[in-house]
């Protein structure tokens, strides 16, 4: 029990850390169909990503803290479960000896727990994804293949053994629980039926909520590729034996950071950072022609360079200065719009417009 609880939490934190990355293209996905951030599939999608978290924390979680001294002490174990039906034997055994008492036995647990696990991925298949049974039995059947023989395969070798039995049973049970699923899930449909949302105009101007989940998207394409990319030169040199000093790494997360907020909008006609581009924002003048590049140069320079550089405590400052400029402003423009004669808009609202001609470098007002 304790080590399920482990699990669980693990399963929550991994998704509390995978959130801000899976949001990106589940929110841009939502806007492009929709047209807005529809509450039901928005829901639903969060509540996918939180099973898929758990789906992997509890198959792969705890890792061995050693796994060499692991593999020594397990030497004689295998990991392979091939005995179809072995589960159905052992639980017998229990409740020959046990009685009534071997329902809160390890091995009845660990089937029930089975089963249940994957009750929500048949649920999901009817209710939203609203396929058939046989998909549930596909996707199922597929998805416990996948956990078996990584656990049976050590993680593809990224371990030097297994330190999680791959059980053949565990096809069954899994499978089980995702058509019990597919059937509570059909039952659910008939009840509280899934509606597709309709799509809706999206003529703007776009909220200050949008507009700030455009600013945390970014921030978190940021940190995820300053991280990827730090990973990866460290990895890299420390296989070639040098070492790279902490003043390195730091200018590198900077050079990144610029690389996504600051030169990507430059390059982009329509001036939209990555968090725009992905809530189908742009970037334009008041009068709604294309930025020039200048001014989102300038735009970086105040919004991002500080924070890039300086850490986190400064873009607390930054947000809060842009906070003072949305709330005493009536068109709730941000202080660096406002100084520098940029506006937000959505993308349908910037085609209404149509003024859509080629950014000048400099422009000479809005």
């Amino acid at each position: 029990m304790r080590t399920w609880l482990l699990e669980g939490g693990l399963s929550a934190l991994l998704f509390l850390a995978l959130l801000p990355v899976a949001a990106a293209p589940l929110v841009g996905h939502v806007y492009r169909r929709f047209g807005y951030a529809a509450p039901m599939p928005t829901t639903l999608s969060l509540l996918t990503g939180l099973y898929a978290c758990a789906l992997l924390s509890f198959t792969t979680f705890p890792l061995p803290e050693d796994p060499e001294a692991r593999c020594v002490e397990t030497a004689g174990i295998d990991y392979w479960q091939p005995q179809l039906g072995r589960s159905l034997s052992d639980m017998a055994d229990a409740f020959a000896a046990r009685g009534a008492s071997a329902l809160t036995s390890g091995v009845v647990l660990q089937v029930a727990f089975n089963v249940v696990f994957f009750v929500p991925l048949g649920l999901l298949v009817a209710y939203w994804w609203k396929r058939g049974p046989l998909t549930a039995l596909a996707v199922g059947f597929g998805t416990s293949l996948l956990i078996e023989l990584s656990q049976g395969t050590a993680l593809w070798g990224i371990y030097p053994c297994p330190y999680r039995l791959a059980d053949v049973d565990d096809l069954v049970t899994n499978t089980s629980g995702a058509l019990l699923g597919w059937a509570l899930g059909a039952v659910l449909s008939r009840m509280v039926p899934y509606r597709t949302p309709d799509r809706r105009a999206d003529p703007g101007p776009p909220t200050v909520r949008r507009r700030l989940a455009a600013v945390i998207i970014d921030l978190t394409v940021v940190v995820v590729a300053q991280g990827l990319i730090g990973a990866v030169a460290i990895a890299a040199l420390r296989a070639a034996g040098a070492q790279i000093p902490q003043t390195w790494l730091r200018i590198l997360a900077v050079v990144v950071g610029a690389l996504v907020v600051g030169f990507v909008p430059v390059l982009r006609r329509d001036g939209a950072t990555p968090g725009q581009v992905t809530l189908l924002l742009v970037t334009t003048t008041s009068s709604g022609h294309p930025a020039a590049r200048l001014r989102l140069l300038a735009r970086f320079a105040l919004r991002w360079l500080g924070p890039l550089v300086l850490g986190g405590p400064f873009l607390l400052v930054v947000l809060l200065v842009e906070g003072v400029g949305v709330l005493t402003t009536r068109e709730r423009l941000s202080t660096t719009s406002r100084l520098l004669g940029l506006r937000t808009r959505t993308r349908e609202q910037w085609s209404q417009l149509g003024a859509h001609g080629n950014r000048p470098t400099v422009d000479a007002g809005t």
